[in-house]
């Protein structure tokens, strides 16, 4: 079993989606990670927009 320098294996890292499961046609596993970096950029969006919240009721009070 081969290890990359993080001690995974080719195993694990397909199975955390670090790389393309072979089994899985390239252009599914493009799709897949496009979805997951949409998700997390919306995850980032909502956070900001909390933030702005907070940071408006910080400095303008409740009006």
């Amino acid at each position: 079993m081969d290890n990359y320098l993080n001690g995974m294996s080719r195993s694990d890292l397909i199975h955390v989606g670090e790389i393309a499961d072979p089994r899985e046609g390239r252009h599914d596993w493009l799709l897949n990670e496009r979805a997951k970096a949409l998700d997390e950029r919306d995850q980032v969006d909502d956070y900001i927009h909390e933030l702005d919240d907070e940071i408006n009721q910080l400095e303008f009070g409740d009006e």
